[in-house]
């Protein structure tokens, strides 16, 4: 017997294209999906499969002529045991009498009702191939990434951002988990939405949020745009955020705090712009290795609790390095990408320490 490739199958069903062609919108693709079948001949049966499901699943409103009502009542007839027919006979021979109009609405009701038990246990044959199966996306050192959940929920992931979520969202829970920085969109759903993370857990119903939680730096930072989030860190205690606030969470002392803010420094990353008000060096530094793919060293690390307030919005890095020691008592040497033996490059690196002549005065 022939059995269903999973991976074939589910790329299939991820194929916006395959949908399209296969729910019959695009039908001049079929060429396309010919050729297709002819380079892959072991994959028919998966091929055939995921044809099969889309077709299932595609909903769309019909008005049923009295031949089609007919032609699927003896269809469904064909397909229903021996036992069920005799008993329709008796129950049909019994209503006769009530009048011959309520046999077509009859027929459709019991055709719907045995196309919802069949697609019923299509949707359980799906579910078993895509349970357990999970997407993970990583987003590389100094790029950004867009991507669309199985709810349509929309996420923005910044540089060295790692997110991670089912192939699709099992029935009552929607969960995902992320590490390094994403702005949230999410669909307004009667099912919680769930973003674990280094920090608290965050949870959501429909809502817009950014999370800032690397588990390199010592502070996590959940800023609301609107809609109500819920913080849940690991002792269970809650803490319920309103719009314009911004929760941290210092993964030291494992405190959970909140304050109203201006939360447009913590999501105009999405727009190419970083804005630092009252920020460590430390956060600063660490920001541009994620943005500019650089290494960077402190030779003073007392100087990373330094208070500074910036704004970068494009600059190259020897520019922000040019201002950045403009503004404070540091000097810097930068080395470029070096070629090694083995035809990759190294990373640049910046060497940054405390210039002694000048004099620096810290943000209060």
């Amino acid at each position: 017997m022939d059995e269903v490739d999973q991976n074939i199958y589910q790329e299939l069903l991820a194929d916006n294209r395959f949908v399209t062609w296969a729910s019959g919108k695009n039908p001049v693709d079929g060429p396309y999906w010919k050729q297709w079948r002819e380079k892959n001949p072991t994959a028919e049966f998966s091929f055939t499969e995921a044809y099969r499901t889309v077709r299932l699943l595609k909903f769309k409103k019909h008005t049923i002529s009295e031949s089609e009502i007919s032609e699927r009542w003896n269809q469904s007839k064909k397909q229903m045991p021996v036992r069920t027919q005799k008993t329709l006979s008796m129950f049909f021979w019994y209503y006769r009498v009530a009048g011959i109009l309520l046999l077509p609405i009859i027929i459709v009701s019991l055709w719907i009702f045995y196309n919802q038990l069949t697609l019923k246990s299509e949707f359980a044959r799906i579910n078993g191939y895509f349970q357990g199966k999970s997407v993970r996306v990583t987003v590389p050192i100094g790029g950004q990434l867009t991507l669309a959940l199985p709810d349509s929920s929309m996420v923005w992931l910044n540089s060295g951002s790692e997110i991670s979520y089912p192939v699709y969202f099992a029935q009552g829970k929607r969960e995902v988990e992320i590490t390094g920085e994403a702005y949230f969109k999410v669909t307004k759903n009667n099912k919680m939405f769930v973003v674990k993370n280094p920090g608290p857990t965050i949870q959501v119903y429909g809502t817009e949020f950014n999370v800032h939680a690397y588990p390199n730096e010592k502070r996590i930072t959940i800023a609301l745009v609107n809609g109500i989030i819920t913080l849940k860190d690991g002792n269970e205690h809650e803490l319920k955020v309103d719009p314009g606030e911004v929760a941290s969470f210092d993964q030291i002392a494992g405190k959970l705090t909140k304050q109203t803010e201006d939360i447009n420094q913590y999501i105009s990353w999405r727009e190419g712009k970083y804005i630092f008000r009252d920020a460590s060096l430390e956060l600063i530094l660490k920001t541009l290795e994620r943005k500019y793919n650089v290494s960077i060293l402190l030779k003073n690390p007392e100087l990373n609790q330094s208070k500074f307030n910036a704004t970068i919005e494009g600059e190259p890095l020897d520019q922000v390095l040019e201002l950045l020691t403009f503004s404070s008592p540091l000097q810097y040497e930068y080395k470029p990408q070096q070629l090694k033996a083995d035809g990759s490059y190294s990373k640049a690196e910046v060497t940054l320490w405390k210039d002694t002549n000048k004099k620096y005065k810290p943000l209060n």
